[in-house]
């Protein structure tokens, strides 16, 4: 795709390949606050307009929900502002995003920000929150962009065509409908499935524990399993085939009157099994449980390297909401969390 208005030379729109060197410096006239700009980088899709094989534009989006998609900066150097090139590189974005499926688009900017709001409505965005003072309590320093203080942060959002993906409907996998079993937990399942995810805990480092750090007994797992059946937001789901439970999910409600709308998830499988649709079946139990039970959010956290996870959640509805940096330290290396939601 070619610049239509820039005058000396056709511009490039590209895809950033992984692997390359990301611009910083332009990066950051979008997004002055380094430390704000290493939260969110690596976990975006990024696109750039290069003048001679040289960026002079970026825009980078980060992966909301299954259809939902946050632009998370869009910066042109200043030499080539004025020449059509962000609103190409805009552009050019928001049809690779309707075409992977996005159906909500929100970006957020500044009250100072004068070009990108324009910029934004131009494209279809529509403005739908202000957070008064999100600039000043987020960052150290304060922004002035055309004589203007930037205080407040306005939310825009797009709405693409529907893409009709049925993402919260549940599903019947063949090949699993007479072998595997989804059942809610009994107390005769305590000693099997501590065993199961002890054995879990040594088969893969996306759990929280390490092998032999579960000190929970086969007694504290039966308590567990007795306040899930009495409560009313609380459920153990088990995956069984041929008698032995190769995954489980943990639906863990509030405790006081605030939050007991609130679910927190922990679920599991069995490598053997892994990447076979039980994953998806045990959540497609809770799901229904959760809908007769009037639960309205439900949470999870997955660790950033867990693609498969991740890509599971978002098909299910879920949306990323934070980024907890170096939350983990898995195998002598630093590894980031992500907290994702579901609103019933």
């Amino acid at each position: 795709m070619e610049s239509s208005s820039y005058d000396r030379a056709p511009v490039r729109i590209r895809e950033h390949q992984q692997g390359e060197d990301l611009p910083i410096s332009l990066l950051l006239l979008a997004d002055p606050d380094e430390s704000m700009l290493q939260r969110y980088m690596n976990y975006c899709r990024w696109w750039m307009a290069e003048y001679d094989g040289i960026p002079v534009g970026a825009c980078g989006a980060l992966q909301r929900g299954s259809e939902e998609w946050e632009i998370m900066n869009i910066a042109v150097l200043p030499d080539y502002a004025g020449q059509g090139i962000g609103s190409d590189l805009l552009r050019h974005v928001l049809e690779s995003l309707e075409r992977a499926g996005g159906n909500l688009i929100t970006v957020c900017t500044g009250n100072s920000s004068i070009g990108p709001l324009a910029l934004y409505q131009k494209h279809g965005f529509r403005i739908t929150d202000v957070e008064t003072d999100y600039f000043v309590r987020h960052y150290g320093e304060p922004i002035i962009e055309n004589g203007i203080t930037c205080r407040d942060r306005i939310t825009l959002t797009l709405h693409c065509a529907p893409s009709h993906s049925g993402r919260n409907k549940p599903s019947v996998l063949p090949g699993f409908q007479a072998a595997v079993y989804i059942r809610i937990a009994q107390i005769r399942d305590s000693g099997p499935l501590i065993r199961m995810k002890k054995k879990l805990d040594a088969q893969t480092t996306y759990m929280l524990l390490e092998p032999g750090e579960r000190t929970m007994t086969e007694p504290e797992q039966r308590d567990m399993i007795r306040y899930a059946l009495r409560s009313a937001n609380s459920n153990i789901f088990l995956a069984e085939y041929q008698g032995q439970i190769i995954g489980y999910l943990e639906a863990m409600g509030g405790k006081v009157v605030r939050n007991r709308h609130t679910i927190y998830i922990v679920v599991g499988v069995l490598q053997e099994y892994a990447n076979r649709g039980v994953g998806r079946r045990l959540f497609h139990s809770m799901l229904h449980w959760a809908e007769d039970r009037g639960v309205h959010r439900i949470e999870l956290t997955v660790q950033s390297v867990n693609v498969r996870g991740l890509h599971l959640y978002r098909s299910l509805g879920f949306r990323m909401e934070g980024i907890q940096k170096d939350a983990l330290l898995v195998n002598n290396q630093y590894v980031d969390l992500i907290q994702m939601s579901l609103l019933l």
